[in-house]
C-alpha cells in the first residue's frame, strides 16, 4: 500500500442536489462539522494565521468562502471583539438551506453577513475585502475548479488570503472512519467525513494549485490533525 493515498473524485453527500439528504441530516451533518472545528483545531488554526496578518490593524473586512454554519465567521467576531478590532464578515456558501442554518446560527452577530453564492463566480468587486477565507472546501472540487476558485479569492482579496484544507493520509482517514462511527450516527457524516481525507491534497498540489491561481509568496504550513494551511500576501 503506498504511504499517500490515491486521490479520490467520488462525489460527497454535500456534493449532491440538496434533496438527496433531508434538513435534519444537512443540520446534523454541519453540528458534526462544528464539532470538528472546534475540538480538532480548524478554529485554532485559522485564528493563529488570521492574528499574524492582522497584526496592528483596527478594521478588517473577511469574506469566508463555503462559510457553512458560519461557526468560523462568529469565532472570528469573538476574537475581533476581545482585540478591539472593528470587522465586517461576510459568508458565502453555494447551498441556500446551508445559508438559512448559518443565519440561525449567527443571531446575536451584526457584524456577519450570509448570502448565497457560488464560490466560482463570487458577485463582488475585485479587491473588496482585506482578507478571504477558506476552510475545507477545495476537496469538493475538481482540480481545474480549484485553481479558479483561488483565482476568485485573489480576485476580491485586497490584502491576502488564508486556505484550509485536509492533508490526505492513510493515518487520517483511519482516525476519521473510526471518529465518525464513535460520535455521530449521521450518515452524511460517516459517509463524507472518511472521503474528505481521500479527497484532500498533498501540501505539493496544494501549492501548486496556488501559484496556478496567480498566488504569490505563499507559504504552506502543516497543522495538528492533518490540516494545510495556505496563506499570502496580495501583490
Amino acid at each position: 500500500m503506498p504511504f499517500i493515498p490515491r486521490k479520490r473524485t467520488s462525489l460527497e453527500f454535500l456534493d449532491l442536489p440538496p434533496e438527496v439528504c433531508t434538513l435534519e441530516e444537512l443540520e446534523g451533518s454541519l453540528s458534526d462539522i462544528r464539532i470538528v472545528n472546534r475540538y480538532l483545531g480548524d478554529t485554532r488554526a485559522l485564528l493563529k494565521h488570521l492574528s499574524a496578518k492582522v497584526q496592528g490593524q483596527r478594521h478588517l473586512s473577511v469574506l469566508d468562502v463555503a462559510t457553512g454554519s458560519a461557526d468560523l465567521p462568529v469565532a472570528i467576531v469573538e476574537w475581533a471583539r476581545k482585540k478591539g478590532i472593528d470587522i465586517q464578515v461576510t459568508g458565502v456558501d453555494l447551498n441556500s438551506r446551508t445559508i438559512d442554518i448559518a443565519r440561525r446560527h449567527a443571531t446575536g452577530y451584526p457584524e456577519i453577513k450570509l448570502l448565497v453564492a457560488d464560490a466560482l463566480q463570487l458577485p463582488f468587486r475585485d479587491q473588496s475585502f482585506d482578507l478571504v477565507l477558506c476552510s475545507k472546501t477545495l476537496h469538493h472540487m475538481k482540480e481545474p475548479e480549484v485553481v479558479a476558485a483561488l483565482q476568485e479569492m485573489l480576485r476580491v482579496a485586497r490584502r491576502g488570503f488564508i486556505v484550509m484544507d485536509l492533508r490526505r493520509s492513510w493515518i487520517a482517514y483511519v482516525l476519521i472512519y473510526l471518529l465518525t462511527r464513535i460520535f455521530t450516527r449521521n450518515r452524511m457524516t460517516r459517509y463524507d467525513g472518511p472521503l474528505s481525507v481521500l479527497k484532500a491534497f498533498t501540501a505539493d498540489e496544494l501549492r501548486k494549485s496556488a501559484l496556478q491561481a496567480g498566488a504569490t509568496s505563499i507559504t504552506i504550513r502543516r497543522e495538528p490533525f492533518w490540516l494545510l494551511v495556505v496563506s499570502g500576501e496580495i501583490a
